[in-house]
C-alpha cells in the first residue's frame, strides 16, 4: 500500500508507515539536518490557554530560510462580549536544526499595520518519515522564548507544524480541495463545551453541518449540562495556500438563527486525481460563540471520513464518462446525473434539484450535493 518514498500524509498513517520513525528513534538512521525540514508546513499557534490562536502556513528552504503567512485571532481589547479581532501577517527568517532534531527560529513577524515582532523559538522534530535515505519532518513542536507582543497580557505562545503537500509540485489549494464527509469536533474555550457534528463539503463551496453541542446547563451550581441540537449551511471560500474562510447561518436547538464565519486552514492533505484533497482542517471562528456558552471562543478541527460512496462513483463515472478511477471524473450537468443515477443503477433514488438542472459538476460533487441535501 505505501510506497518506499511515504506519501505525505495525514500524520497518524506517516508515523504507521513502515518507513515512519519517531523523532526520538531517529538517532540510528543518521542526522537531521536544513533539508530534514524543507517544505511547505501548517502551523497552529495557541495562545495561553487557547485565549487566541494564530492560523499559519510556512515554506522552509534547504538552506535554512524561512517564509511564511498567518491570521491572527485574539480577544478584542476592553470587549465585554467576547469581541474578537482578525489582523494578519507575515514571518521571514531563518532555522538551524541540530543531530537529534532540536533546533532554533530566528524570526521576525510583521502584522498588516506594520506592527513587527522579533522572536526566537525553540523546536523539537516529534514526528519523522526517511525518504531517499534522508531523515524529513512531519511534525515539529516550538516554544516562543519570550511572551507575545502581538497580544496583550504576556502570553506563553507555543506552535504544532504539520507537513503538507509540496506545493511546487502539488499546485495550489481550490474549492475542490474540500469535498467529502468530515467529522467535526468543536472547542468552546478551554474545553468548556463541545460539539459533534458531522459535515459534508461539495468541493463547489458549499457546506452542510448538523449535530450535537454539549454545553454547561446555564445557572446550574451542580455541574449539569445540556444537550441540543445545531445546524450550520452556509458557503466556503480557499487560497492557493489552503487558507480560507467558511460564512455561514447557525440555526439553534429553539430554531433561532445566527450568521458567523471562520477563518480556516488546511493542516494536511493527500494527493488524489491530480488535486490536494484536504484531510485535516482547523478553524477558528471570527466572533464568540452563538450557541451557548455565553462569550467563550470557538475553533474546531474537521476530519476526512472514508469515502462510503466510492462503488456508486465508479458506477456512474463509467455510465456517463466511459472512464473509471484514477481517471479524473468528467463533468457534465446536475440533470444528466439524475438521469443515470435514477434511469441505469437506482429506479428508487430520488432525483437531485439544484437550479434549474444545468450546473456542471463531476461526480463526487454530484454525490456530495445529494448527501448535503439529505438524499
Amino acid at each position: 500500500m505505501f510506497k518506499e518514498n511515504c506519501s505525505y500524509i495525514s500524520a497518524v498513517l506517516v508515523l504507521t508507515c513502515v518507513l515512519g520513525v519517531p523523532a526520538a528513534e531517529a538517532q540510528g538512521t543518521g542526522c537531521y539536518t536544513l533539508e530534514s525540514l524543507q517544505g511547505s508546513f501548517g502551523i497552529i499557534g495557541t495562545y495561553g490557554s487557547n485565549i487566541a490562536v494564530a492560523l499559519g502556513t510556512r515554506t522552509n528552504d534547504a538552506a535554512g530560510n524561512l517564509t511564511g503567512t498567518f491570521v491572527l485571532n485574539s480577544p478584542t481589547v476592553g470587549s465585554a462580549t467576547g469581541a474578537r479581532t482578525v489582523a494578519s501577517g507575515t514571518n521571514k527568517g531563518t532555522f538551524t536544526v541540530n543531530c537529534d532534531g532540536t533546533g532554533v527560529v530566528t524570526r521576525i513577524a510583521t502584522l498588516a499595520d506594520g506592527t513587527t515582532a522579533p522572536a526566537f523559538d525553540d523546536f523539537v522534530i516529534t514526528g519523522a518519515v526517511v525518504q531517499n535515505g534522508k531523515l524529513i519532518a512531519t511534525t515539529i513542536e516550538d516554544a516562543q522564548r519570550v511572551p507575545s507582543t502581538l497580544i496583550p497580557g504576556g502570553l506563553f505562545l507555543t506552535r504544532k507544524y504539520t507537513r503538507r503537500p509540496n506545493s511546487q509540485t502539488a499546485g495550489c489549494y481550490t474549492l475542490e480541495s474540500l469535498q467529502g464527509s468530515y467529522g467535526v469536533v468543536v472547542n468552546y474555550d478551554s474545553n468548556l463545551a463541545m460539539g459533534l457534528q458531522p459535515e459534508y463539503l461539495d468541493g463547489l463551496g458549499n457546506l452542510r453541518r448538523t449535530g450535537i453541542n454539549n454545553q454547561p446547563l446555564t445557572g446550574s451550581t451542580t455541574g449539569e449540562r445540556t444537550i441540543g441540537n445545531v445546524t450550520s449551511a452556509g458557503t466556503y471560500v480557499v487560497n492557493c495556500n489552503g487558507s480560507g474562510t467558511i460564512t455561514r447561518v447557525v440555526t439553534r436547538a429553539d430554531g433561532s438563527k445566527a450568521t458567523t464565519a471562520d477563518d480556516f486552514l488546511i493542516l494536511e492533505g493527500v494527493e488524489q486525481d491530480g488535486k490536494i484533497i484536504a484531510t485535516t482542517i482547523f478553524d477558528a471562528q471570527q466572533g464568540p460563540a452563538v450557541v451557548g456558552a455565553g462569550t467563550a471562543f470557538v475553533t474546531r478541527i474537521h476530519t476526512l471520513h472514508p469515502n462510503h460512496s466510492a462503488a456508486l462513483e465508479a458506477q456512474l463515472q463509467l455510465s456517463v464518462c466511459g472512464t473509471a478511477a484514477p481517471t479524473p471524473s468528467c463533468t457534465t450537468s446536475v440533470s444528466v446525473w439524475n438521469y443515470y443515477l435514477v434511469n441505469q443503477i437506482d429506479p428508487k433514488a430520488p432525483a437531485f434539484y439544484l437550479g434549474n438542472g444545468t450546473q456542471s459538476m463531476g461526480v463526487q460533487q454530484y454525490l456530495l450535493a445529494r448527501a448535503a441535501a439529505g438524499l
